[in-house]
């Protein structure tokens, strides 16, 4: 079974399908993994304090279904205060979190995360797979930071 294949745009911060001769393109399986793994809000722990204030724990539609739940702890600690390294070594942690599946279900072997304030506005976020031939796969993603004192009000101004 292939996948919708989901590519990532850096300069924009979010990914999209790809269309393909008038179709969706089903290539670049194992990426569009990993984008649904990092970029899908998983549900949080119960007592988890959202950064929107609200009370809402997220989650994606598929949690439950079998046992199984998808995507990561990243919006959870979007706009979270930038004090030395704690934060990034907690992100990077999130992001191997999420992508541990790819080596329980033997797609690879092995999983490499850095993380890195790329600026003000974002957080990098490299990956390294090491597939079970050896092949050696890697992604590099901007992910959008939300920082509180540069935040959109709540009425949109665009």
């Amino acid at each position: 079974m292939t996948d919708i294949r989901l590519v990532y745009d850096n300069t924009k911060m979010h990914c999209d399908w790809v269309i393909t001769d008038g179709d969706l393109d089903t290539d670049a399986d194992l990426e569009t993994a990993v984008l649904l793994s990092l970029f899908t809000n998983a549900r949080a722990p119960d007592g988890t304090k959202p950064p929107n204030g609200s009370t809402d724990l997220g989650g994606c539609w598929i949690d439950g279904m079998e046992g199984y739940s998808m995507g990561s702890l990243l919006w959870t600690i979007e706009g979270a205060k930038k004090v030395g390294n704690s934060l990034l070594t907690h992100a990077r942690t999130i992001c191997e979190q999420a992508l541990q599946w790819l080596i329980d279900d033997g797609v690879v072997g092995s999983i490499t995360v850095q993380t890195a304030w790329l600026n003000a506005g974002a957080l990098n976020i490299g990956i390294r797979l090491i597939k079970p031939d050896g092949a050696d796969i890697s992604f590099r993603y901007a992910w959008a930071w939300k920082d509180p004192a540069r935040a959109i009000p709540p009425k949109n101004p665009f």
